[in-house]
């Protein structure tokens, strides 16, 4: 049986913020995707195109708290889109303001937890382009993923540079510079260079 909108929202936000979330993507007409893991970036908005539906993707291991979050940034792009089209910059002063305004506006609805919520208002007042940019926000979410990591994992962040690191996947990469918002690593198992979101979940390598 094929699940509705809710359903499957349900899967990955915040329970609470479902029936919000539903609206939303009705009134704005999106296409909402979960996507596989992706290196680069958390979340991403494409506009309509002759007529069809905007959409926007989040990646698939974030927790709910932060799948939320990421959706609100990806939201924000949307509603720039729609006011300015392509007459400022994508992370310019506008978006700032409607992502910060789209967080404090489901902070007072209550449809993030409350442990977290001086930290979400403090964020909104000083967002960044990077997904969940703020680290210390960033570390509080961490307590609501599904599957808490060990005390091996940490965030790519923290790594300093030129130490090796390890992702989920197994790949085995070294730190290089910071490129504008994400890290140049190299990937020794392939060979090539790739940009990785600061935010990323790795681990110090195996003795193996």
């Amino acid at each position: 049986m094929r699940q509705t909108i809710s359903e499957s929202l349900a899967a990955c936000m915040p329970v609470d913020a479902v029936e919000v979330i539903t609206g939303l993507l009705q009134d704005y007409r999106i296409d909402f995707i979960i996507s596989r893991n992706r290196l680069s970036k958390l979340g991403d908005f494409k506009p309509s195109v002759n007529g069809s539906s905007h959409k926007i993707t989040v990646n698939g291991d974030l927790n709910a708290y932060e799948c939320l979050l990421v959706f609100l940034h990806e939201l924000a792009h949307l509603m720039v889109h729609e006011t300015y089209g392509k007459k400022v910059s994508p992370h310019g002063m506008e978006w700032k303001h409607q992502f910060g305004s789209l967080i404090r506006q489901f902070v007072r609805k209550g449809l993030f937890q409350s442990s977290v919520c001086d930290l979400l208002v403090d964020y909104s007042y000083r967002v960044k382009a990077s997904g969940i940019a703020d680290m210390k926000l960033t570390k509080a979410l961490r307590v609501f993923d599904k599957n808490p990591p060990d005390d091996s994992w940490q965030f790519l962040e923290e790594v300093d540079d030129n130490q090796l690191f390890e992702m989920k996947n197994g790949r085995l990469f070294r730190k290089e510079g910071k490129v504008r918002t994400r890290y140049r690593c190299y990937c020794l198992d392939n060979k090539r260079a790739y940009l990785i979101h600061s935010a990323a979940k790795v681990k110090r390598p195996s003795a193996d």
